[in-house]
């Protein structure tokens, strides 16, 4: 699965997340929270709230953490939406930072993970960055 970074809307996230790449995670599905595939992460680097956001759209990638905690004890995770949600968690809406985009063709293919997950499990995915024709990221 590739992603294409956001960052004019979050560049410290996009910064910190490109840092991580390329990712090979084992995703889950939050089944109370919606349309969603989540895998936790770790940061090298602590990533600060950023033009946060509690709406998302199909194929848009969150990063999300317990905000509240010390760096070193808080939970983190990226989340990728095959469908439109409001981000919520056990106390209520979680403000969350958009810093990629799952490219169009590949939405179905998301949707068929998180079905899958939803019926059967956890699965294993990779997560890299798409480049454009030139070579450059995007």
């Amino acid at each position: 699965m590739t992603v294409r970074a956001l960052p004019q809307t979050n560049p410290s996230t996009v910064e910190a997340f490109l840092g991580m790449l390329p990712l090979e995670a084992r995703v889950y599905h939050s089944r109370w929270s919606g349309r969603e595939i989540n895998f936790p992460v770790k940061s090298a680097v602590s990533i600060a709230l950023e033009n946060q956001t509690i709406q998302t759209n199909t194929g848009d990638a969150i990063y999300w953490k317990e905000w509240e905690k010390e760096d070193s004890e808080a939970m983190e995770a990226v989340t990728i939406y095959y469908g439109p949600e409001v981000t919520r968690d056990h106390r209520g809406y979680l403000p969350v930072n958009v810093f990629a985009r799952i490219p169009e063709s590949q939405w179905k293919t998301i949707e068929e993970i998180g079905l899958r997950i939803w019926r059967q499990g956890i699965e294993k995915i990779t997560v890299s960055l798409e480049e454009e024709k030139d070579g450059n990221p995007h």
